[in-house]
Order: C-alpha cells, then structure tokens, then sequence
C-alpha cells in the first residue's frame, strides 16, 4: 500500500460510523482493497453492495470476495447479472443486428423494385409488338414469353412477400430484446417496481406532465420500519419476502388514482401520486399505512407469524421551483420527522 493509500485509509477509518457516511467508508474500504477506480458504475455496484438493496447481489458479491476479489471484469458481470446492465458487447451486438436487418430489408426492397422493372419491360415489349400483325405461331410465341415473365414476377412476389413477413418477425424479435433491456434497466429485480433510476425518470416525467396541465402532483418517502430487525431474526430471504409485500401492497393501494411506486435504495420506496394534493396524498398513504399494519404477515412456506409490519412516510406537494432533488429531499425531511415521532405514522411536509 502507497503512502496515498494508507493516507485514504486512515481517512475511511476515521468517518463516523452513522448512515450514508458509515456506507461510503465501507465503500472506500472496498476500492482500496481490490484496487478498483471510484467510476459510477463500479461506486453504483458498491452502493447496492453496501446497503444490501438485493440479497442475491450481496450473495454474489460475497462469493466473489471469496473466490479471490473485484476487478472490473466481475464488477461488468455482477451488473449484467443483477443490475439489469447491457454491457458494450450485448449493446454492440444489438445495434449490429439492426443494423443488418436494415441492409437485408434495403436490398430485398431494391431486388422487388428490379423484378417490377423487367416485368414492367416485359410487359411494354409485349404491346409493343401486339401493335403488329402477328400469325398465329408469332401470337402463340409472345403469349408464351408474357405468361412466362408473368410467373416470374408471381414467383418473385412470393418471395418478397416471405422475406418481408421473415423481416418483419426479425425486427419484432429484436424490438422485444430492446424494450426487455430498457424495462431490466429501470426495474428493481427483487421487487418488480421501478428501480432508482426508473423511479427519477418517471418523476420527472410526470412532473412535467402535472405542470403542464396545471395539476398537483404529491411525492411520499416510505420505509420500512426497523427494517434490520427483520433481517436479523428472519434472515435475508423472509426480509425479501417482506420487502416484494410491501412495496406491491402500496402500489396495489394507489394504483387506482394512477400512482407508482419506486425502490430507491433498501428498504426506501418512493410513491409518486400525480393528481394529488398533499393533503389527499397524506391520506391515501395513510390508508396504505394502517391496513398494512393491521395485518399479521406469515412465512407462505410453513405459516408461521411475522409479526407485524409498519412503515413510516413522509409526503411533499411538489412547487413550480421543484426539481426531482428538492422534492424528494422535503418528501425525505418529513419522512425523518415521522421516526422521529415513533415510526409506524405518515407526516406531511410542512
């Protein structure tokens, strides 16, 4: 290790060991043991390493360490596995293939236009000669040459019509490879909601959208209440159990008024209610709250009780000067008042 190094380290060692800084000097610890370059996608691996936003991720990444450390080989793979990552080869490979279908079908196009011209030709040579007397062998003669370029051109069309239908399956097939890899992109793979940065996308889209049309939109900030007692005496697989409830019970609960939810990071979820007022999104949220915390949940494997399940939230209406930043930052302050107030409990921004 260089002097740099042991410099970096003493400083990793010496952040306080309390949220998101306790995240980044594990973080920092990670870089320097398997000397890796603090770049976005190697720090965004890390992130949902850290903060065990996906148990199979983890896993992965343990196993890893294990068999003998990160480069960035693994780190590429470990996203494409578990991040819903297209590397530069598959990115590569499918604009090649679309490249490819595009030359195909230009030249299937530009051979039918060449076939049409000789039937064409074939066709005015024909009349040309009709316009003379003809005997009958002459007559018997041209008929045969017309009837022939006529099933050459049938043929012809046939052929075009095939490879025109085979085109067409080609580029449905590739447009279903494309849209996949932009759904695995903004999909969280443990939950099926939208991913973080599904989750801005989609925000700033309907943030848009509200202003324009001159309606309110609402943004609520969710967790999971004691989220890591959950894991400890249940284990990783029955907290993903209870990570995947959550968040499809309050996407069930809004989606009637149109809202989608979000994981951002852990156990964090984001609802976003277009159409609301703070005041209407407090309570919806607050519904999705208390019917949540009436039920007792059970392990679907042997039926045995959970307990009970809460979340706490925090809901911000957004304002013309909002950017996505600032309005999930309010959402994120009212969110830290409700734990603050004892958890299990929805506060509206004030």
């Amino acid at each position: 290790m260089t002097i740099q190094d042991k410099h970096l380290a003493t400083m990793v060692a010496a952040i306080p060991d309390n949220g998101p800084m306790r995240w980044f000097a594990q973080i920092g610890a990670l870089l320097l043991d398997h000397r890796l370059p603090p770049v976005p996608d190697v720090y965004d691996l890390l992130w949902r390493y850290v903060r065990d936003e996906n148990h199979d991720l983890s896993l992965a990444v343990d196993r890893a360490i294990g068999a003998g450390g990160l480069d960035l080989g693994i780190i590429g793979d470990l996203r494409r596995t578990h991040c819903g990552q297209l590397g530069a080869k598959e990115v590569s490979a499918l604009v090649e293939a679309a490249h490819d279908q595009a030359e195909a079908l230009s030249h299937r196009i530009e051979t039918g236009r060449t076939d049409l011209a000789d039937y064409g030709k074939a066709i005015a040579d024909g009349g040309a000669r009709l316009e003379a007397p003809l005997d009958a062998v002459a007559l018997a003669a041209l008929l045969d040459q017309l009837g022939a370029a006529t099933a050459t051109m049938q043929a012809a069309n046939a052929r075009l019509q095939g490879e025109l239908a085979t085109a067409a399956s080609e580029t449905k097939a590739l447009a279903d490879k494309l849209g996949a890899a932009e759904r695995a992109a903004i999909t969280d793979q443990l939950t099926g909601m939208l991913n973080r940065r599904g989750t801005i996308e989609t925000l700033q889209k309907l943030q848009s959208e509200s202003r324009e049309a001159g309606r309110p939109l609402a943004l609520a900030m969710i967790d999971i209440d004691h989220f890591k007692r959950v894991n400890d005496r249940f284990g990783h697989a029955l907290g993903d159990e209870i990570l995947r409830f959550v968040a499809r019970h309050v996407a069930d609960s809004i989606a009637d008024a149109g809202g989608k939810v979000g994981r951002f990071g852990g156990e964090e979820f984001i609802a976003i209610l277009p159409g609301q007022d703070i005041m209407h999104a407090t309570a919806a949220i607050d519904r999705a709250r208390s019917q949540l915390a009436g039920q007792i949940i059970r392990n679907a494997a042997d039926g045995s009780s959970l307990g009970r399940v809460s979340f706490s939230a925090g809901v911000a209406s957004d304002r013309p000067d909002d950017s996505c930043d600032t309005l999930i930052a309010r959402a994120d302050n009212a969110l830290y008042s409700a734990k603050r107030m004892g958890r299990d409990r929805v506060v509206p921004d004030r």
